[in-house]
This record gives C-alpha cells, sequence and structure tokens, in this order.
C-alpha cells in the first residue's frame, strides 16, 4: 500500500445487520482523502423498498419520510462503483460495511468489488491501546475529533476520515524500536490493515493540517499553563483556616463553600491527632470530598505516611490527577507522591520480549500488538492502566511481574520515599508489611477510604478463592481431544494425567469437611498444572495459564494453613449458563482486624452515605484503637426537589418532562414485567427523539447506564437494584429520577444512595408515588412542590433544570 494512494472512507446505515435476511441500506455516506487531505464528499439516502423498524429510526434518527423520495440501491449502484473504483476501501469496523455492500451489489446484478481495506476499530486498537471505547463517538471524543451527529452515514464517515488521519500521524510518531517489533511479527488483522500499518510508520512526509495546527495550539498552551502555574516553594507554609484563606491558596478556578471548608477543617485536625482512631467522616451530598481531604495532606507535621486505598483505579488516577494540581497551586507544596500496584499488576519487559521473539516465527497475537505501543508509552508500566479487554487475556498471565521484576522494584521504591502513596487493596494486602519496613517514617501510615465498601470486596477477592470448575472442564475437554491425535506411543503420559484430574475433580462431589475440600480443590490444581506442562510440551493452544494456577494454589495453601480465616465453602451450580465453581469464602472482619488494622496507625473514612452494616463492620477494632463514628456538624439544608404523582399520572408526568426536553432521566420500576411495560411505552411513544435503555432488555445494568449517558438524550428504564448499584458501582445518575409505584414497594432507607447521588447535582428533580407515610419520613430531605399531587408542568422543568 502506497501513501499515495487514493482512500475512501465509507459508513452505511442499514435497516437490517444481514442482507440475506432482507436487510437495506438506507444511507449511505464517502469522504475521499489524498495526500492527507479530506478532498470530496458523497452522500445519499437510500429508498430501502420497506418499512424501516422503530429502533433503527430511534438509532440513526432516518425516518421513513427521508427516504421515502429516495433513489434505490440498484439506480445509485452504477455511479457507486464508478467513484469506489480504484480506492483504498476504509471502514469503522470494514467486515460490516463491505460485505454489506458488496452483497448488494450482488443482490443486484452487478459484480462485487476486489478493492484493498482496512480496519479502523483494529488499527485504533493498536495505535491507542489506553483509550476508553472504540465506538466512533468514543474516540472521537478522546481525540477531540468533529462528529457533528452519529449515527448518520456522512458524519460517521467524515468522522472516521479524521479517525484514519490520526491514526495514520500516531504511526509515524512511534519509537523506532517499537516501529521495528510492529513491523517483525504478523498480527493477523483483518483485511489490509497490517499495510497500511507498515506504510503510515515508514511514512515520512508532514502532518495533516488539522493535527499540524491542533498540536501548535496545544503546545502554545501547554507553555502559558506552565509560566502560570509556577510558585514559590517554602517551608512551614501554614494550613489555610479561613475560607478566604483557603481560597487564596487554591488561586483561580476554586471556590471553597463553607460546608466544605469544615470538611477541610475536620480532616486536618484528625490528621494531627496523636491516638489510633478508626473515624467515619460523612459528608454532605454536595461537598467535593475528594479534594476536601487531598488539601489538608499539604500541611502536616509530617510523622508518617498517608495509604490512599481504593479498589477503583479511576478513583486512584482522579485523586492522583489532584495531587499533582495542588502541587502547583498551593504555595510552598512539596509533598511527595507514588503510586503502587501489587507486583502482578506490572508488565515484566523481558518476559514480555520472550513472547515478542515467539510471535517473531509463530505470528503474534492482537493484545500482544496493543501491549508493544502501550509499552513505548507507559511510564510505569503498570498493566491496570490497558482496558479491560486486555487485562483478561489468559495470555497476560505469562508477561507479568512478580516483587523482583523491574517495574514493580522501581514503583515500590518510591512509594518507600513518599509522603503519600496511591495504593489498590491488593497492592495493601500484597506488600504492606514490606512497604512499612521500608518507608522512610518510623510511624506506621494512616489510612484514607473514600470508598469503603471496596474493603469488602477486596478481602474476599485478596484471601478468598473461586475455582472456575465448569471452565477447567472445558479445558481439559479439549486437552484431551488434542492428545488424541497424538502418536499411541506418546499418549501414556497423557492418559494419567487425564486419570489423575478425573479422579481428583470427582473427589469435588463428596467431601464434607471444609479441610477435605481444601485439600481436594489442592489436588485439582496440581493435576491442572501437570496437564498445561504436557499441554506446553506438545505446543497446545488453550487458555489454562500456569501462573493463574500455581496462584491460586499458594491461595489454597495459605488458606489450609490458615483455617481459622475460611468461613464456608460451596460448591455453587448455575444451571442457565451451566457455570460451576467452588468457592472459598473468608471471615471478613477477622481479616479486617488482622492483615488491615494492624498494618495503620488510624483510618479515615470518608463518605457521603454508609450503610449502617458497613459503618459497624469498619468500627469493628482491636483494643489499641479508639473507634469513633462522627457525624458531618455542618448546616447544610440541601433539600431535594420532589414531585408527587400518583399511579394514574405517571404518563403526564413523564409526558411533561419530555415537553421540557429534558435530556436524561432514569424510571425505576418494581419488577421486570414493569421494567418490559414501560419499555415498549416510552420506545414507542418517544423513539423518534429519545433512546431508550431497560437494563437487561438493551444491556446488564452497568453498561446501559452507562450508554445512556453517552446519548444526546435517553431514557434508562431500570430494577430496584439500580439503587444499591449507585453506590457500589458509582453509577453516574441523570439530574432527573422517576420511581414508577414508589407506594407499593420502596422501602425509604433503600433510597439513601439516589438521593444522594440527585442532590449532589446542583439541578435535579425526583418524581414518585409516594404516600403519605414516604413523605413523612423523608420530609429532612425532601422539598415538595405539590403536596396535593397536583400536575407540574413542562415550564416547571424547564426553569428548574434547563
Amino acid at each position: 500500500m502506497k501513501k499515495s494512494a487514493a482512500f475512501v472512507i465509507v459508513d452505511l446505515e442499514t435497516t437490517n445487520p444481514s442482507v440475506e435476511k432482507g436487510g437495506r441500506i438506507i444511507q449511505i455516506g464517502m469522504t475521499f482523502v489524498k495526500n492527507k487531505k479530506i478532498v470530496e464528499h458523497f452522500d445519499s439516502f437510500v429508498n430501502p423498498g420497506q418499512t424501516i423498524d422503530k429502533k433503527i429510526q430511534q438509532l440513526t434518527h432516518i425516518s421513513q419520510k427521508d427516504v421515502r423520495d429516495a433513489p434505490f440501491f440498484e439506480e445509485l449502484a452504477p455511479s457507486l462503483r464508478g467513484l469506489l473504483k480504484d480506492q483504498v476501501f476504509v471502514a469503522h469496523n470494514v467486515n460490516f460495511d463491505y460485505p454489506y455492500l458488496n452483497a448488494e451489489f450482488a443482490r443486484v446484478g452487478l459484480p462485487e468489488l476486489d478493492l484493498l481495506a482496512i480496519d479502523t476499530v483494529q488499527l485504533a486498537q493498536i495505535l491507542y491501546p489506553t483509550a476508553p471505547g472504540y465506538r466512533l463517538s468514543d474516540l472521537t471524543k478522546y481525540l477531540d475529533l468533529p462528529l457533528v451527529q452519529a449515527h448518520r452515514a456522512n458524519a460517521d464517515a467524515e468522522a472516521t476520515a479524521y479517525l484514519m488521519l490520526s491514526l495514520w500521524h500516531k504511526a509515524q510518531g512511534l519509537p523506532e524500536k517499537t516501529k521495528k517489533e510492529l513491523l517483525s511479527v504478523d498480527w493477523g488483522l483483518l483485511r489490509q490493515s497490517q499495510d497500511f500499518l507498515a506504510m503510515a510508520m515508514k511514512d515520512r512526509s508532514p502532518a495533516p493540517a488539522f493535527l499540524a495546527e491542533r498540536e501548535e495550539t496545544l503546545s502554545r498552551q501547554s507553555n502559558r499553563s506552565k509560566d502560570s502555574n509556577r510558585n514559590k516553594k517554602g517551608d512551614d507554609v501554614p494550613y489555610p483556616k479561613t475560607l478566604a484563606d483557603k481560597d487564596t491558596a487554591l488561586g483561580p478556578g476554586f471556590s471553597v463553600e463553607e460546608d466544605q471548608g469544615q470538611v477541610m477543617d475536620q480532616v486536618q485536625r484528625f490528621l494531627q491527632q496523636r491516638k489510633r482512631a478508626v473515624w467515619q467522616l460523612t459528608t454532605p451530598p454536595e461537598v467535593r470530598k475528594t479534594l476536601s481531604y487531598l488539601l489538608p495532606l499539604f500541611y502536616q507535621n509530617r510523622q508518617q505516611a498517608a495509604y490512599l486505598l481504593a479498589h477503583d483505579i479511576t478513583l486512584l488516577n482522579h485523586q492522583g490527577a489532584i495531587l499533582a494540581e495542588l502541587q502547583e497551586r498551593l504555595p510552598g507544596a512539596n509533598l511527595s507522591v507514588a503510586k503502587l500496584y501489587a507486583p502482578r499488576d506490572y508488565l515484566d519487559e523481558k518476559k514480555f520480549q520472550k513472547v515478542l521473539t515467539a510471535a517473531k516465527s509463530q505470528g503474534g497475537v492482537f493484545w500482544q500488538a496493543r501491549v508493544l505501543v502501550w509499552l513505548a508509552e507507559s511510564p510505569d508500566l503498570a498493566l491496570v492502566d490497558l482496558p479491560k479487554g486486555v487485562q483478561n487475556q489468559p495470555g497476560l498471565a505469562a508477561v507479568r511481574s512478580d516483587e523482583t521484576g523491574p517495574a514493580f522494584v522501581k514503583a515500590f521504591d518510591k512509594a518507600a520515599q513518599a509522603d503519600v502513596v496511591l495504593l489498590t487493596f491488593a497492592a495493601f494486602f500484597a506488600i504492606s508489611e514490606n512497604l512499612e519496613k521500608a518507608s522512610k517514617y518510623q510511624d506506621r501510615p494512616v489510612a484514607i477510604l473514600e470508598k469503603p465498601i471496596a474493603l469488602l470486596t477486596a478481602i474476599q477477592e485478596g484471601f478468598g478463592l473461586t475455582l472456575p470448575l465448569s471452565f477447567y472442564q472445558d479445558q481439559v475437554a479439549r486437552l484431551a481431544d488434542l492428545a488424541a491425535s497424538l502418536p499411541k506411543k506418546t499418549q501414556g503420559q497423557w492418559k494419567v494425567a487425564l486419570h489423575n484430574w478425573e479422579e481428583a475433580s470427582n473427589k469435588i462431589d463428596g467431601q464434607a469437611e471444609d479441610i477435605g475440600l481444601v485439600k481436594t480443590g489442592k489436588a485439582v490444581l496440581n493435576r491442572l498444572l501437570d496437564l498445561v506442562d504436557l499441554a506446553a510440551k506438545a505446543d497446545f493452544n488453550h487458555k489454562l495459564t500456569q501462573a493463574d494456577l500455581t496462584a491460586k494454589l499458594a491461595k489454597l495453601s495459605w488458606l489450609s494453613a490458615h483455617q481459622e480465616y475460611l468461613a464456608n465453602i460451596s460448591w455453587h451450580i448455575q444451571k442457565e449458563p451451566a457455570v460451576q465453581n467452588l468457592i472459598f469464602e473468608v471471615k471478613a472482619d477477622l481479616l479486617y482486624q488482622k492483615y488491615f488494622l494492624k498494618q495503620v496507625d488510624k483510618v479515615l473514612v470518608v463518605s457521603s452515605y454508609l450503610p449502617d452494616d458497613l459503618a459497624t463492620f469498619l468500627a469493628q477494632t482491636p483494643g489499641a484503637l479508639l473507634p469513633e463514628k462522627s457525624e458531618f456538624e455542618g448546616t447544610t439544608d440541601n433539600q431535594l426537589t420532589t414531585v408527587l404523582t400518583t399511579s394514574r399520572n405517571e404518563d403526564q408526568q413523564i409526558e411533561q418532562l419530555i415537553l421540557a426536553k429534558v435530556q436524561h432521566f432514569v424510571l425505576i420500576v418494581e419488577d421486570h414485567a414493569a421494567l418490559k411495560h414501560w419499555y415498549y411505552k416510552l420506545s414507542d411513544r418517544y423513539g423518534d427523539d429519545y433512546v431508550v435503555y431497560a437494563q437487561d432488555i438493551s444491556a446488564p445494568l452497568i453498561k446501559a447506564a452507562r450508554q445512556s449517558s453517552q446519548e444526546d438524550q435517553s431514557i434508562l428504564i431500570v430494577l430496584p437494584e439500580y439503587l444499591s448499584a449507585i453506590w457500589q458501582q458509582s453509577l453516574q445518575v441523570p439530574a432527573v429520577a422517576v420511581i414508577s409505584q414508589a407506594h407499593r414497594w420502596v422501602d425509604v432507607t433503600t433510597l439513601t444512595p439516589l438521593l444522594i447521588a440527585l442532590q449532589k447535582q446542583e439541578k435535579s428533580v425526583l418524581l414518585a408515588s409516594f404516600n403519605q407515610g414516604q413523605v413523612k419520613a423523608l420530609s429532612n430531605r425532601l422539598a415538595t412542590v405539590n403536596s396535593r399531587y397536583k400536575r407540574v408542568k413542562a415550564n416547571f422543568y424547564q426553569k428548574k433544570l434547563l
């Protein structure tokens, strides 16, 4: 492929994903690129000769009216073939658009295209390995590329053209070592995507004009930002006691409110005290709590390190970003900050080079190409920064670090000398004792938790264990089939190993005592390791990894030696889909005392919501600690605006939200029958303007919530578990929430996470069919605007929300 080639970027909107199943094109968009410049556009609606499904209309905003007078594909086909002749075909998911277009040509009796073709999805996954997502809308937002109207073929084609040029430019700028490695391996990319990648890496021509201008602008902005953020460093700068002092210290762009200032002062006093304590600070919903506990860290007469503990990498990154900004802004700031993960969460470069050496002769695996580009960009080689799709690759186990790996040792040494360490719980449980011994501070650290629910999860994940028996059975069956094809004289070892596996796995069903199941679990893992060893010698392909099995075996050995921590062992069987797991649960409270509280001097829990059972759990302490629980003593009167509805006027209130052009709202319903009812009703009634998502119909809860937040206008319909997931999963909640039939099923104590999430937003409204008892129970949180259930009209929402 030559850099002088002509490229056509194509996007199709269709009535169905398959031509064979009656699908037809309803819009085609094409953008032409030559010499790294967009030179021409073509787009046309296409009459499909059939009714466009409501869901397709909702997604594409293409109505029956739009295509009614458009040409049929038969009419467009000859001119389309002329436009596409001798072009390199480019698409975002090329294996959809290219075969679809060819199927349409074949359907109308024209020859299929025979063009070079490249896929921008795969190329983006390689060249932007840490992007938050690879939908076109995700990438255009991430790279700040123009996308006027998503899911319209003309707009998507132009946006994909900009994306292709960005990919081209990114490939050009890779380090020479990375280019060499990428060029030396066959990555098995779609169609001619690897040819494009090779051409782009070798190209030395200037960047596309729009990228060159943007880089120059960003460079100027960066230089100005560095100049404006320089401040004089000094020692012993006093803590800013008044709100005015805090505003002055933080500088432009920050304004500390009274409640937030009080939280800062309370954290400051707690950090300065010398007595050991577990202190639970419940903050008002609207207070930006992360900044509130980070700012006081800069004003300590430091005798101990501070550990910021989280299970959520996003939170750690957020904390790190705020600390970096405060470091630039605060007078005299000289706080040293480090981030540390568990040893296995780092890449071992030597191990990865061995994998690449094998890939040069055998062909590479797609995730390896992504890691190769990431390797050149990552400052600390922390694998947790990669997308979940890469982290979950079984082959990644072979390149993970251990405690001797250079990347981990470097991060550990930096953390040992730091004032503030951002730690995952997995890292804390793995190396906290060693870190404390190596620390420059003699006193044990103070631990700060913003999301304390993650501690319970981390204890079970860190000390407990799940053996996926059905997965093991599938993999062993695969290996048995492969072994059957070996010469008979080499099958003897396999027969013994498979027999030993079968005997070990059959014992699980017969074991009743906990210790018996521990021994049996160890036997199962040992037999699997034998099979993995034989598979490596035979070069069989499978998904079992020695590193994972060895780690599980080590954990089971630890549980066998520390049986006092075992709470329960259960054999869990799920029918649909068929899954069997052997689960080893541990005593979280005992491990909390033995392996958490003993490693720290005091604990600060900062949260806007703590369930009573979790608050009680966190307050469990051995005698050396002095537990405290302190509710925030501020003077907030932030009540949530509430519109009361009845079951008879819920439809009318939702209609008023639509008339007010509210962009996003969530509807919480009692059960799955109600969910289906509302999903089809709202899709049919408002589907032309709103994208409607429903939990477990459109997607699982977390995915549906994320997708709805990314649309211009959306309605999300969910089940009651949404209320707990708001806090446990940190879901983004729209400014408007509607609870259907609330008087029938809602326990007001379960509403707290929703009410807090809504109160955090400056403009928010709750609609619910509460009865008088529920209204009374929530009176300190809710400000009702229609106590007699009168209908609130659209202009109210416009004034309140827009």
